[in-house]
């Protein structure tokens, strides 16, 4: 895999049962699903950005999808993921053992080191950026590219 640059998940840890899986797509335009299975934790690298070797652990034995992203529209999304990072991130509670799903992007900021972008989340945590272009990155990962729910086939 390289360089990831967007991620759609779904975790959930309610009633003893572990599930955290999702789709990230690299810079290369490839998608692939991973499923870890359990709790992940970012690895701080200072100044607000976090490790690679660490976002490589959440997305590891990841499968490749037949799916691809044209490198223009990459392009296009790389650039709206630099304007969302702008946008005021609101936070708040839903309901409690509800799991949750939202979208990611990584914004490259050293050769080992990303600053996350939230684009959405929704469930029992709810995470809303206000820049558009987050609404709009996560329309175009779940609905155009649709990502962030497990394959019928791991084999795709």
């Amino acid at each position: 895999m390289g360089k990831p640059l967007f991620s759609c998940y779904y975790v959930s840890f309610a009633w003893g049962l572990s599930k955290h899986h999702g789709h990230v797509i690299d810079d290369q335009g490839r998608i692939w699903f991973y499923d870890l299975g359990r709790t992940w934790d970012p690895q701080p690298a200072g100044d607000g950005l976090y490790l690679e070797t660490g976002l490589r652990e959440r997305f590891r034995n990841p499968v490749l999808q037949s799916r691809r992203v044209p490198p223009a529209q990459l392009a296009d999304m790389r650039k709206k993921a630099e304007i969302a990072r702008g946008g005021l991130i609101e936070k708040k509670s839903m309901a409690r053992d509800a799991g949750s799903a939202g979208c990611e992007a990584y914004l490259w900021e050293r050769s080992d080191a990303y600053r996350e972008v939230k684009l959405g989340t929704s469930g029992g945590y709810e995470i809303r950026n206000s820049s558009l272009e987050a609404g709009h990155l996560q329309e175009w990962l779940r609905e155009e590219v649709g990502i962030g729910i497990p394959p019928q086939s791991r084999q795709k």
